[in-house]
């Protein structure tokens, strides 16, 4: 046992060194820059910091008011700390969310091995977490997508430690709970429908036990207070109404404009928005280009490696025939998650899904783990050996791949998206005002030589 045990340790500290080195790594200049929210979090930290209030005079905000729309508290005032450590820059910026991605690898196997009591599942769920290049993607740079992600991880075990335990796990999930809701704007939507699906699910058991009910409702109340009041009275409801499904152009254009006459019509926008759902499930987002991490190729990143379908697919098989802890919490969570995305008005957007990493993550453990069962029962030694040493020359070329398109096409292809090149032409300028009575910035003749400097060497502008 004693050996078991240091082994189990060995190896998860290693799974989470992997994780971390994976997100750290250059990461001052992979991303090449710090994107406008980056730069607008960081300032508001380091003003926090310095004075007490944000760059708008407001004393210790519960929203923080940026340029065109209205931010979270949480990641600002989670830099704070590395801002004070470290200066104001891209280290410290970036800092805490890759910190709290590093994180999430230990308590995702510390929540796997609560609910399924086994310790293979949560390795190789750890694993694929730290080297899932979804997760790392949006590690590298202050996305509070990440942060939040966590929290929901955290706030979700918990629940389920709630219907199982005492109601001091009941006022844990609801700070996490809530906390998510400060973190990012997707949680605000998916937490409230989640926590009330699972609550009517799991009323015939917590009716005999109502006060862990009743202490979990009061404290996600009073912690919402607050951001009730942010919301409609400090226009923390700004990012709602900018990108509500309703602005969407094609919804505009093809429903509202086009086939809505009457109330008669309105199974078309129900049929829109599953329209919308359901595209959440293509393989192109889930297995190929989800992340977008670079201009046009035919096989990108997506949420998951094209290596893990078998996994899923036997994960899912597993799941469904399976006895599995937490059945309903798990269906509730992926049904629920997608919610959120689907009600806006932006394209796709795997940041805004992060929440869901989790499910998909257990159901691809779970099914490898089945995977590995059904080759090692192949009695020919020579099939087997076969089978498994393609496998992992895929999956090690699939790694490859997708290392190679973070490290070297992303930074090339998205310099643009994180505005690489701006911040010395406002040193330039910095420097050279004096020099001159007018400076003039031509923002689209600077981009178009972004991009041209971007293009492989013999390609022809167009």
């Amino acid at each position: 046992m004693m050996k078991k045990n240091i082994f189990v340790l060995i190896t998860l500290t290693t799974i989470i060194l992997l994780g971390g080195f994976l997100r750290f790594y250059n990461i001052t200049k992979n991303p090449p820059a710090l994107n406008g929210d980056e730069i607008s979090f960081g300032y508001i930290a380091y003003s926090i910091l310095k004075t007490g209030h944000d760059e708008h005079g407001k004393f210790l905000p519960l929203v923080f008011q940026s340029i065109g729309d209205y931010k979270n508290p949480v990641p600002g005032y989670l830099m704070i700390p590395s801002i004070k450590i470290f200066g104001l820059n891209d280290f410290a910026v970036r800092l805490p969310n890759a910190l709290m991605g590093t994180l999430s690898i230990l308590i995702f196997f510390l929540f796997l091995k609560s609910i399924f009591k086994n310790i293979k599942v949560a390795l190789v769920g750890s694993f694929f977490l730290s080297i899932s290049a979804w997760h790392i993607f949006y590690s590298r740079f202050a996305y509070e997508g990440v942060t939040a992600s966590l929290f929901i991880l955290l706030g979700i075990w918990f629940f389920i430690k709630m219907l199982d335990g005492n109601w001091k796990w009941a006022i844990l999930s609801a700070f996490f709970l809530i906390l998510t809701m400060y973190t990012s704007f997707a949680p605000r939507l998916f937490v409230p429908i989640f926590i009330a699906i699972v609550l009517l699910i799991n009323f015939p058991k917590l009716k005999t036990n109502w006060k862990k009910v009743i202490i979990f409702l009061i404290t996600c109340l009073i912690f919402i207070i607050p951001l009730i009041y942010v919301t409609f009275f400090q226009g923390g409801n700004t990012r709602l109404q900018m990108v509500f499904i309703g602005n969407d152009i094609e919804f505009s254009r093809y429903i509202l404009l086009k086939y809505f006459n009457s109330i008669q019509d309105l199974p078309l926008l129900f049929f829109f928005w599953i329209k919308r759902y359901l595209s959440y499930l293509q393989p192109n987002l889930l297995f190929f280009n989800g992340l977008e991490a670079t201009i046009m190729t035919p096989i990108g990143l997506g949420m998951m490696y094209f290596f893990e379908i078998p996994f899923l697919i036997l994960g899912i098989i597993y799941f469904i025939k399976k006895k599995v802890p937490h059945k309903e919490i798990f269906i509730v969570w992926l049904l629920t998650g997608f919610l959120p995305d689907s009600l806006t008005n932006n394209q796709q957007h795997t940041g805004r899904l992060l929440h869901l990493f989790p499910v998909f993550l257990t159901l691809t453990s779970l099914g490898a783990i089945e995977f590995y069962k059904l080759i090692n029962n192949i009695k020919n030694k020579y099939i087997k050996i076969s089978i498994l040493g393609s496998y992992i020359f895929l999956i090690t070329i699939v790694l490859i791949h997708a290392y190679l398109i973070i490290s070297i096409n992303f930074p090339r292809d998205k310099g643009e998206s994180f505005e690489e090149g701006l911040r010395e032409v406002a040193l330039y300028v910095k420097d050279n005002q004096d020099k001159y009575k007018e400076i003039v910035i031509d923002i689209y003749s600077f981009l178009f030589k972004i991009r041209s400097r971007n293009l492989p060497k013999g390609s022809k502008n167009s």
